[in-house]
């Protein structure tokens, strides 16, 4: 199964509206379950599991746990749960766009949209961007490990100064430091040139984005009539 760059585009610019406009937990449960479906198929089992874990997790501190607490406490672990499950289906979207997309198939499919230069380049680049600073900020955390000093919440509650000074600061200054390689790199391979770009590999729609999306718009159309199904 391979969606074309703009139908994952679209479909996670659906679900970054729908999260925050649907208030039925059986949709929400639809908009996870589609991009777990397709990290699967993806080949990306590992991330499928743990984003799903941490839904289940959240979803159920929302519906057992909250109630035993009490009200102020319980009022702050709620909007924390409920925030932070909206967030996921869409990073599990931006995951899976990030894994299963090439660059020069990116370029082509958003090209045809005849958007902005600035607005195109800034995008390749995000898309490069993440993978580059997640190995970077594993070598940093392997790299502190070695010297005993976790970058997990834990760590970062026992030695909050040491933390921020030997793992976030070096972040900080690799997250500027790869931006600008990354910019460079793709300034060089002509990423700006103000003629039509050719690419090698054809991007088209083929039956897999027309079931994305039949299915991303039913999702809509049941979140939109939900509210008029109640009233009557």
């Amino acid at each position: 199964m391979r969606l074309d760059p703009r139908t994952k585009l679209g479909i996670l610019a659906i679900t970054s509206i729908s999260v925050f406009l649907n208030r039925s937990i059986v949709i929400e449960c639809l908009l996870v379950s589609i991009p777990l479906f397709l990290l699967l198929l993806s080949g990306n089992i590992k991330k499928a599991l743990r984003y799903g874990g941490l839904f289940l997790s959240l979803l159920f501190i929302q519906l057992f746990l909250v109630r035993h607490f009490p009200l102020i406490i319980g009022g702050i672990v709620y909007m924390f749960a409920v925030y932070i499950r909206k967030l996921i289906p869409c990073f599990m979207l931006g995951t899976y766009l990030i894994k299963t997309t090439k660059l020069s198939s990116f370029l082509a499919a958003v090209s045809r949209f005849h958007l902005p230069k600035g607005f195109t380049i800034a995008l390749s680049i995000t898309l490069r961007y993440f993978p580059t600073m997640s190995e970077e900020w594993n070598a940093i955390r392997d790299a502190m490990a070695l010297r005993g000093i976790s970058a997990s919440a834990a760590g970062l509650i026992a030695h909050p100064i040491k933390t921020m000074e030997y793992i976030y600061v070096p972040m900080l200054v690799s997250a500027s430091r790869i931006s600008d390689e990354i910019s460079q790199a793709a300034i060089t391979r002509g990423i700006d040139h103000a003629g039509r770009r050719s690419c090698l590999e054809e991007t088209r729609f083929t039956v897999w984005d027309a079931i994305a999306a039949i299915v991303y718009g039913a999702m809509v159309g049941m979140m939109t009539a939900a509210p008029f199904m109640k009233v009557m």
